[in-house]
């Protein structure tokens, strides 16, 4: 940005003021050549409503919006977006939900009866053992030695049919464990589908965390207010929840008056509606950057934040336009 001499921001301030030379004259002892700050009534602690970023696309249609300047409760619906298709995924997504559940509890079922089959096929083979190796310990020479032969090969073999009985049944096992896991994981997959798709269409309908009043957004291309029916890109402000519970001013400064003001300073403020009351207060802050807004000029203009120094009068509302001048003691110094 290009360096502002002191005598460069003498004269454009005089030209300036001079052709808003009534707005300051509302003001009473304030001189004409102080400095104008553009501002508006802010509550530090509203509920700020910005457009979510939800599944299907970077920006979404505002439905319906309650009234401007209606007071709203905590948990009252205030904004509803438009859904789009997420009324749809949301449907779509509950049913593969519902589909998968039922498959894990099938397959699951299927090689839990595998398992219990093993486990049978386990017991006989262990029944089988015992009942051979009753027959197997009666001595060689009290019976026929084809006999004896035959029960120590019943034996061997029921031991064997048991080692791969029990084989079998620790590999249904393993299954049955791999199986749970396998269907676990494919169920939570679907859990985290359809509750993602779920809580963006319970995002579409906007309550209100705090009590108050809703006050309507700016549009940042456009420079108007934000409206029921108007498309924002996510991450935009839609509207601002806010009372009078913590107030403070927020005051754009042009970039030829920036240096005739700083924090510290006392600033009298008047509102715009009529009959106001003018108030004072102290800035508290300013941005170390100009920026454009275009609906007003081409000019840069920095941001500063002022604290009321008493109480404001009870017409003073969040979002009313006001205005503000250094105050004379602070000009003189």
């Amino acid at each position: 940005m290009t360096q502002i001499t002191k005598s460069t921001v003498r004269a454009t301030r005089r030209l300036r003021l001079a052709q808003a030379a009534g707005l300051f004259l509302a003001l009473p002892g304030i001189a004409a050549a102080a400095p104008l700050l553009t501002g508006v009534v802010e509550d530090s602690s509203a509920q700020t409503i910005e457009m979510p970023r939800l599944p299907g696309g970077w920006q979404r249609r505002i439905e319906w919006m309650v009234p401007e300047g209606t007071p709203v409760t905590v948990g009252e619906v205030i904004v509803r977006l438009d859904p789009g298709d997420l009324i749809t995924r949301e449907e779509q997504t509950r049913t593969d939900l519902e589909k998968v559940q039922l498959t894990a509890e099938r397959r699951i079922d299927e090689v839990r009866l595998q398992v219990m089959d093993a486990e049978r096929a386990v017991a006989q083979a262990e029944s089988a053992l015992r009942l051979a190796e009753l027959d197997a310990v009666i001595p060689e020479s009290t019976i026929p030695r084809l006999d004896f032969e035959r029960y120590q090969l019943t034996l061997a073999t029921a031991k064997k049919t048991l080692i791969r009985s029990e084989a079998e049944l620790l590999n249904r096992r393993s299954e049955l464990e791999d199986i749970i896991n396998e269907m676990a994981l494919e169920v939570r997959q679907a859990e985290s589908n359809y509750e993602r798709i779920r809580l963006a269409l319970e995002a579409t309908e906007i309550k209100a965390s705090k009590a108050g009043f809703l006050i309507y957004g700016e549009n940042p291309f456009t420079g108007t207010k934000v409206f029921p029916g108007e498309t924002l890109y996510s991450g935009f402000e839609i509207a601002k929840v806010a009372s009078r519970e913590d107030l403070k001013i927020r005051f754009w400064v042009h970039e030829a008056d920036i240096l005739e003001v700083g924090m510290g300073q006392r600033i009298q403020v008047a509102a715009d509606a009529q009959g106001s009351t003018s108030f004072l207060t102290e800035l508290t802050w300013t941005s170390s950057q100009a920026v454009e807004r275009q609906d007003w000029s081409d000019s840069g203009y920095f941001e500063a934040l002022a604290q009321p120094l008493d109480t404001l009068p009870e017409n003073i509302m969040p979002g009313m336009s006001v205005m503000g001048v250094v105050s004379p003691t602070e000009t003189d110094q």
